[in-house]
C-alpha cells in the first residue's frame, strides 16, 4: 500500500497541475488574451498538446488539452470551457480564444524569458512556469505576537491569502536567519500550490491552507500546516496535515528519523529501498509499541465488524506519519486509506520527550 512521506504532503497540491502537461519538453509563452496578460506552458506529444495558463489578475491555473496539426493548435479547458485556436508562426502563436459564452478574444503569444521581479527566498525546484506565477508578488507584514517569550511576526501574500510567520527574537542570530529563510521558502511553496489548484467553477480550489500558531521551545521550533482542497480534474476533495520542525541551535530542519528510530543499525538513506523496508518492518511496529505503552485505550483494536472504528494498532497507518514537536513531546499523525481518512492525525498520539532517547539538554 502506498504511504506518503512528509515530502509528499509538501508537494501534493503542486502535483495536482495536469500531469499530461509534462508529456514532452515544455514551451513557455507570455502574451495577451484581449488586453489581459497571460503566461502559458504547452507540451506536445504525438499530435496531442497539453498545458495550462494563467491570467496575471488571478494567477490561478487553467488547464488545456487538444491537438496539433501542422502549425495549428486547437485547445480546450475542461475547467472554463474556453477554446483556443492558435497558429504557429516561427516562435510565436496567434489566434483566438472563444469563451464558454461565445465571446471571442484575440490571442498573441511569444516565447517567455526568465521572469523578473521575483521574490527572494524562493524554493529552488520551482519550474519556469511556477516562477512566472510569483513574479511581482510580495508579502505584507502583519501583527507581531509573543510566544513563550519569543517574538514572531506574520506575513501574508495578498492574492492567495497565504500566511506564515517569521521569528524575530529568542534565538541566536545565525539560527534565526537560517530558519526564517526556510520559512520564506515554505510560504512561497504554499503560495505556488494555491495557484496550481483551480476549482471546478474556475475559482480557487483550496478551501483551507493555514499554519497553526507555532510551538517555540528552548532548543526546537515546530509548526503544523493544514490544507484541504478540491482541484478540478481530481476525483474527490482531499486534505493533509504536515509539520515542520527545526533545531533552533543550528537552524537545521529536522527529520523524523533524527528524533525517533528503532534498532541499533543506522537508519538507511531516506527514500531508498532499505529506508522503505525499515519504515514498514522496524519503525512502524516500534511506534505502535510505544503508543500502546503511553495510550493503551486509544490503541485498542476496534471490535470485529466495527466498520467505523479506527484501528491505530495497525502498523501500516504509522509507516510515514505526519509529525510535529510540542511542549509535551512528539506528535505523530497516522495516515489511513481514503475510506477511513476521518481517522487521520489523531490529537492524542503524542510520545513524551522521555521516550525519544535524547541526550540531556536536547529536550525543551
Amino acid at each position: 500500500m502506498f504511504r506518503p512521506t512528509a515530502r509528499f504532503f509538501a508537494a501534493t497540491m503542486l502535483a495536482l497541475a495536469p500531469a499530461v502537461a509534462r508529456a514532452g519538453p515544455e514551451q513557455l509563452y507570455q502574451g495577451t488574451v484581449g488586453t489581459a496578460r497571460i503566461v502559458m506552458t504547452l507540451s506536445e506529444d504525438k499530435g496531442e498538446v497539453f498545458g495550462q495558463y494563467f491570467y496575471f489578475s488571478s494567477r490561478l491555473d487553467i488547464d488545456l488539452s487538444g491537438s496539433v496539426r501542422g502549425q495549428t493548435l486547437d485547445l480546450e479547458s475542461r475547467v472554463t470551457g474556453d477554446k483556443l485556436h492558435l497558429t504557429r508562426s516561427g516562435a510565436t502563436l496567434a489566434g483566438t480564444l472563444t469563451t464558454a459564452k461565445a465571446k471571442r478574444l484575440p490571442v498573441r503569444l511569444r516565447p517567455a524569458g526568465a521572469p523578473e521581479g521575483l521574490p527572494t527566498d524562493l524554493p529552488p525546484k520551482l519550474s519556469g512556469y511556477e516562477r512566472w506565477h510569483l513574479t511581482g508578488l510580495s508579502l505584507t507584514a502583519q501583527q507581531a505576537e509573543t510566544v513563550n517569550g519569543k517574538t514572531i511576526r506574520w506575513y501574508r501574500e495578498p492574492l492567495s491569502g497565504i500566511r506564515l510567520f517569521r521569528i524575530e527574537s529568542g534565538y541566536a542570530a545565525p539560527a534565526l536567519a537560517a530558519v526564517n529563510h526556510a520559512l520564506a521558502r515554505n510560504q512561497w511553496q504554499d503560495v505556488s500550490a494555491w495557484f496550481a489548484c483551480t476549482g471546478y467553477e474556475g475559482g480557487p480550489g483550496t478551501d483551507v491552507a493555514e499554519a497553526k500558531r507555532p510551538w517555540l521551545g528552548a532548543n526546537h521550533m515546530s509548526y503544523v500546516w493544514n490544507a484541504s482542497w478540491s482541484c478540478a480534474g481530481t476525483a474527490h476533495p482531499d486534505f493533509a496535515t504536515a509539520g515542520h520542525s527545526f533545531d533552533m541551535r543550528t537552524g537545521r530542519e529536522l527529520k523524523l528519523d533524527d528524533l525517533l528510530h528503532f534498532g541499533p543499525a543506522p537508519v538507511p538513506a531516506e527514500e531508498s529501498d532499505g529506508w522503505y523496508s525499515y519504515r514498514s518492518k522496524r519503525f512502524a511496529p516500534g511506534v505502535v509499541a510505544l503508543l500502546k505503552r503511553y495510550h493503551p485505550d486509544e490503541m485498542t483494536k476496534p471490535a470485529e465488524g466495527d466498520e467505523d472504528g479506527c484501528d491505530y494498532s495497525d502498523p501500516e497507518v504509522w509507516d510515514f506519519p505526519g509529525w510535529a514537536l510540542s511542549e509535551k513531546g512528539l506528535w505523530l499523525g497516522a495516515y489511513f486509506a481514503r475510506v477511513q481518512r476521518a481517522c487521520d492525525a489523531p490529537d492524542w498520539a503524542i510520545l513524551p520527550w522521555s521516550a525519544l532517547g535524547l541526550k540531556p539538554g536536547e529536550r525543551p
